[in-house]
């Protein structure tokens, strides 16, 4: 672990894309990124490496940050990492962000609460969310007085599940319990 880490501002014209970066960053992704820039700051430094501040991390917010006509960024550097780890760090940034999806019910919770921001401008459709877990609500749930189901799951076998029981215990008038045998 690094405990050292510090943030400098950087010229844009002095930070160099890294070459081998498999991350696709499409022209509507970074309209996104620059919308949360103004809206939001900067507020994710750079990870950047010598030689020549070669970044490993932000180049969809650098393409962005020139969208809005900023000239300097924040940088951290990962120096300490060897070329090699410094690789592998792009490849492990990059699906960790990919990992996982929503907790959908959470995410409803936080929508509903602020249905009057345009999130829209950041990627995020939450018509599409709002209108698929209201409809799931009132054809699943609504309906019935009151349902039994008995569902047999390993969850050894799938993280996901695990995430599913999450979300069903914090949907309203949804019950979970468990037993292990």
């Amino acid at each position: 672990m690094n405990d050292t880490l510090k943030i400098e501002y950087i010229p844009i014209d002095q930070l160099t894309p890294y070459k081998r970066n498999s991350k696709v960053h499409t022209k509507k992704q970074i309209e996104h990124i620059a919308n949360s820039i103004r809206e939001f700051g900067f507020n994710d430094p750079l990870a950047i490496a010598e030689p020549e501040n070669t970044v490993l991390e932000g180049n969809g917010r650098i393409e962005a940050a020139k969208l809005l006509g900023m000239n300097t960024l924040p940088c951290m550097r990962l120096d300490h990492l060897s070329p090699e780890e410094q690789r592998a760090y792009v490849i492990a940034h990059n699906a960790l962000c990919l990992e996982t999806g929503f907790d959908e019910a959470a995410l409803f919770a936080e929508l509903e609460a602020l249905k009057d921001y345009d999130f829209d401008a950041y990627g995020l459709n939450t018509a599409k969310y709002i209108t698929t877990l209201e409809s799931l609500q009132r054809k699943e749930l609504a309906p019935v007085q009151k349902a039994h189901y008995l569902i047999s799951l390993d969850v050894n076998q799938n993280d996901r599940i695990i995430d599913m029981i999450a979300a069903m215990r914090n949907m309203e008038g949804v019950v979970v319990r468990a037993a292990c045998n």
